[in-house]
C-alpha cells in the first residue's frame, strides 16, 4: 500500500485503465478518454492527478479503480486527501492589471512559446533560437498572428510545440484560465478540445473548461483576483515542466493583450 498525500480528482473513475506513459516520477492512465496522472511526492498537482507518498513510482503494467481504491500489479492506494482546485473568482481582477502583472515576465525562454509571442507582437525581429527550435517558434508566431480570438488560437495552436503537453496546449490553458478569471464563457471551446487526440492535454484542457486548474496556476489566478502582487506565484508557476509554466503565462498575457477588451 502506498499512501496518497493529496489529489485533485473530483470523481474517481471506475474500471481498468490503459497506461499511456510511465516513469519513476509519473504514470499517466487513461480511463474512458480522461487521464489520471500518478505523481511521486515531488510532483506538481493538477485537477486530474494523485500524488503518492513515494520518491519513485513502482513500474506497473495494469491499473484499475474500484471505488476509492486503486489496484495495480505493483501496489494499491486509497484515494483520499482531496483538495479543491476550482477557481472561485470574486471578480476583482481587471484586464489592465492582469496585463501589467504579466508583461515583464514575457521574455525569450528556451523552447517556450514566449519567444513566438514576442515575434508575433514585433518586439523581437528574429527567433531567439536556432535550427529546428527556431522553425517551430517561427511557425508558432505565424499562427499566433492569424488569431483574432481564443477560439482561433485553440483551433490553430493545439498540438504545436515541444513537450508531453505541447507549448500550444499550455498556451491555450492560460487563455482559458484568464477568460474564466475575468468572467468570460469558455464553453464554445469545448467542441474543439473534446476531439483533440492528445489525451493528457485534452484532460488538462477539459478540466480548465470545467473551472479546475493546476495548483500553481490556480494560485496565480487567486492572487490576481485578490488584487495582490502575483510575481512570486508567477515564478512558482514558471517552474512547472521544462516550458509548461512559461507557456501558460504566455497564453494569459497574449489573451488579455489581444483577445479581451477592458
Amino acid at each position: 500500500m502506498i499512501d496518497v498525500l493529496r489529489t485533485g480528482l473530483r470523481a474517481v473513475p471506475t474500471g481498468p485503465g490503459s497506461i499511456l506513459h510511465s516513469s519513476l516520477r509519473a504514470v499517466n492512465l487513461e480511463f474512458q478518454g480522461r487521464v489520471v496522472t500518478l505523481l511521486n511526492r515531488k510532483g506538481i498537482l493538477t485537477a486530474s492527478s494523485v500524488v503518492l507518498d513515494t520518491d519513485q513510482i513502482p513500474p506497473i503494467n495494469k491499473a484499475e479503480f474500484n471505488g476509492d481504491m486503486l489496484h495495480t500489479d505493483s501496489f494499491e492506494a486509497i484515494v483520499k486527501n482531496r483538495i479543491d482546485l476550482a477557481l472561485h473568482s470574486e471578480g476583482y481582477a481587471c484586464i489592465t492589471s492582469i496585463r501589467n502583472s504579466l508583461q515583464h515576465h514575457i521574455i525569450p525562454r528556451e523552447r517556450s512559446i514566449m519567444g513566438a509571442v514576442l515575434l508575433a507582437e514585433g518586439h523581437i525581429k528574429q527567433s531567439p533560437a536556432e535550427g529546428f527550435e527556431a522553425a517551430v517558434l517561427e511557425e508558432q508566431a505565424k499562427r499566433i498572428r492569424t488569431c483574432r480570438s481564443v477560439e482561433d488560437a485553440t483551433r490553430t495552436l493545439l498540438g504545436i510545440g515541444f513537450g508531453l503537453t505541447p507549448s500550444g496546449d499550455d498556451f491555450i490553458l492560460g487563455s482559458i484560465a484568464v477568460m474564466q478569471l475575468t468572467g468570460r464563457s469558455t464553453e464554445h471551446l469545448r467542441p474543439l478540445i473534446a476531439g483533440y487526440t492528445n489525451a493528457f492535454s485534452r484532460t488538462m484542457l477539459l478540466d480548465g473548461l470545467d473551472g479546475y486548474f493546476p495548483q500553481a496556476l490556480l494560485e496565480v489566478l487567486h492572487t490576481m483576483d485578490s488584487g495582490n502582487n502575483p510575481d512570486d506565484k508567477i515564478f512558482e508557476l514558471e517552474r512547472i515542466g521544462h516550458t509548461s509554466g512559461y507557456d501558460m503565462v504566455a497564453g494569459m498575457y497574449y489573451t488579455v493583450s489581444n483577445f479581451l477588451q477592458s
